[in-house]
């Protein structure tokens, strides 16, 4: 039914990359979510008033909750696809993820409110009518919830969108929590206990954790993270194929919304070069790079020398010290003021950011030492950076 529903509502499917086509995507998943919860919420509702059954009532208004999320997140889609102007150059791709954001304090609002109610109802009690059909019916709706999770987690990775896969997930916490609730309507018969109300608890528990989740999923790009390790190397691979860079270093991505990124790295090249020719090769990597990936690459030259062996053997050894002392760590901007009795090694090292400021402290005072045993006029001079 999901490759139906593309078929029938998305123009040019496959062009993930086309922010027209995105919003089609998060319209189609907005709605086919919205048409659902909605059907479930009447349908919970009816049966939690008819059985009086507080757990019942709560998935009901979780199952509202998530209609109200799905019509945030088709105005999310609808706003991020807004061209860029004068205020925002870079677009509203981030708008996105404030909807997800938004969503996730509804859901949050919505658990601590049912919370208090199921608490209400464990202090005091009341009986709860069970039947069979009100169990099948249940059934139903975790099936529908079940599909669910699967065509937003499918929409979601189509465009890898984190909303989606976030709505997805959410369907999918939803069937469990609906599964405690016919697991407290059973107990209910055999014990005079108020299991209804630990029951509501623990789908307020749910609830609150998924708000949870997806407040920290769409947080983490707001802030500000990390670029995409397999996208990185893409990136390094697609500007190293370029005759005259010899290395790339201080890739920085900054995410404007999905498909809307703009980053910038440094290129090292021979100082030797033509610097018109390798200005035209690092022209042409940065279109490269926006043809296969989408990002918008802005490279920084670095002249170094390549050519002198007494350079190369000092960075060799340089390289090999760093190597002993930690395999993760890198160098790049190597250059050498040389003495009679003081040579000076001139680089930046990057360093994992689990080296605190004790550890970077350390780590200087071992590369110090190591290389004056190599050689007791190398002076190092080093700067300590992090990968971004």
């Amino acid at each position: 039914m999901t490759k139906a529903l593309i078929r029938l509502f998305i123009k040019n499917a496959e062009d993930t990359r086309s922010a027209a086509v995105r919003e089609q995507y998060g319209i189609l998943s907005g709605a086919v979510g919205l048409a659902c919860n909605l059907f479930l919420f009447a349908l919970k509702l009816t049966i939690g008033l008819v059985t009086g059954a507080i757990s019942i009532a709560a998935d009901a208004f979780n199952n509202l909750s998530d209609g109200l999320s799905c019509m945030i997140s088709i105005v999310g889609f609808k706003v991020a696809n807004r061209e860029p102007d004068e205020k925002h150059p870079f677009g509203y791709g981030r708008t996105e993820y404030i909807a997800g954001l938004i969503v996730s304090f509804i859901i949050l609002l919505v658990g601590f409110e049912f919370f208090k109610t199921s608490l209400d109802r464990i202090i005091h009690p009341s009986a709860v009518a069970f039947s069979a059909l009100l169990t099948g019916i249940l059934a139903v709706s975790m099936l529908v919830k079940l599909w669910m999770g699967l065509f937003n987690t499918t929409l979601g990775r189509r465009i890898d969108s984190p909303v989606l896969i976030a709505a997805g997930q959410d369907s999918r916490n939803d069937v469990i929590t609906t599964s405690v609730v016919v697991l407290g309507m059973v107990a209910g018969r055999f014990t005079p206990l108020p299991v209804d109300g630990y029951v509501g608890i623990l789908v307020a528990a749910f609830i609150i954790w998924s708000g949870i989740g997806i407040a920290r999923d769409t947080v983490a790009p707001l802030l500000g993270e990390a670029a995409d390790p397999v996208m990185a190397k893409n990136i390094e691979h697609i500007v190293l194929d370029s005759e005259h860079i010899v290395g790339v270093h201080d890739l920085i991505v900054h995410n404007y919304g999905a498909g809307r990124a703009l980053a910038s790295l440094h290129a090292e090249v021979p100082s030797d070069s033509n610097f018109v020719a390798v200005h035209e090769e690092i022209d042409e990597a940065e279109k490269r790079v926006w043809q296969q990936t989408g990002v918008y690459l802005v490279i920084h030259m670095d002249p170094i020398d390549v050519n002198d062996e007494h350079i190369n053997a000092l960075r060799e050894q340089v390289d090999g010290v760093l190597r002993g002392i930690d395999e993760k760590l890198s160098m790049h901007d190597f250059r050498v003021v040389d003495g009679e009795r003081q040579i000076n090694l001139i680089f930046d090292v990057v360093v994992p950011f689990s080296y605190d400021d004790e550890g970077k402290r350390r780590l200087l005072m071992t590369i110090y030492d190591d290389l004056k045993a190599i050689d007791q006029r190398f002076n190092p001079v080093v700067t300590l950076d992090h990968a971004m």
